[in-house]
């Protein structure tokens, strides 16, 4: 017994045999009413059958849907945000009350906290969307640390000449686990960088001096939401690696500082200081 749809709209979605549909775009409905629907691919219909190309072309509308929504918001909520942010200074300065300036450091606060999250929105957006290439690990260093304010914390890099491929998105990832030390170490001094070889291709280990992370925790900070402060960082930071065939985990010692590891694959490094042509 064929059951009728659970929704009255134009892209169709029918229940047959228990499963559920989503149905091409029909000019005319009665296609629809006997079961008739090009499939795509053979030019031959089919009982509420999905047609390939007409799915592709309607993924890829709604991908381009979403981007130009979540763009044209970002832009849209940032410019308001602005605005919110330089009254917030204005006010700072003119207040004089110390129970209002708490108000008003609060409010500076969560401004800040939600541009940074609309910063990782947008890069999270942006991931798949670069095809990778070679790059030298050094640039990915250098252009990540000007990102970041580091204050008094020095980076140190022990990684011989070497190139990565991936987008550049990576330097993104760098760039988050230097402002992870330095927002959340507390007490770090340095970060250090090493990459160990072997039959897999490469571990790449940033440790710091900082706290470090509690045991319990090791797994959760990589999840969206998770954290003192916008709980985006590390969780994106693991959606670029994966994108590029590469993982991340956290084997640092609580107390003694934090140490994320990046599995980098054998066929994405290669030494030297001048990237391979692909």
């Amino acid at each position: 017994m064929i059951q009728r749809s659970v929704y009255e709209h134009p892209r169709f979605v029918c229940r047959e045999r228990r499963s559920l549909h989503l149905v091409s775009m029909s000019p005319d409905p009665t296609d629809l009413r006997n079961n008739k629907i090009n499939d795509g691919a053979s030019g031959t219909s089919g009982p509420c059958e999905p047609a390939p190309a007409d799915l592709v072309r309607a993924l890829v509308l709604a991908e381009k849907k979403l981007e130009i929504v979540g763009s044209v918001t970002r832009h849209d909520v940032l410019n308001q945000l602005t605005a919110i942010m330089g009254y917030n200074e204005l006010l700072i300065t003119m207040v004089q009350d110390k129970e209002q300036l708490q108000f008003l450091e609060v409010q500076r606060r969560s401004s800040e906290k939600m541009r940074r999250i609309f910063a990782y929105s947008k890069v999270y957006q942006a991931i798949r969307e670069e095809p990778p290439r070679w790059l030298t690990f050094e640039m990915l260093v250098k252009f990540a640390r000007e990102e970041v304010d580091l204050g008094t914390v020095a980076i140190r890099s022990e990684v011989h000449p070497c190139s990565v491929f991936t987008d550049m998105l990576f330097l993104k990832v760098l760039s988050y686990l230097f402002d992870n030390a330095v927002r959340h170490g507390e007490r770090t001094t340095e970060i250090r960088l090493r990459l160990k070889s072997d039959e897999k291709g490469a571990l790449l280990c940033i440790k710091d001096d900082g706290v470090g992370v509690e045991e319990g925790d090791k797994e959760k900070i990589f999840s969206k939401g998770f954290g003192k402060y916008t709980g985006w960082g590390l969780f994106v930071a693991r959606e670029i690696l994966s994108s590029n065939g590469m993982t991340i985990k956290e084997t640092g010692t609580a107390g003694s500082g934090a140490c994320f590891e990046i599995r980098i694959p054998a066929e994405r490094i290669r030494t030297g200081t001048v990237p391979a042509r692909t």
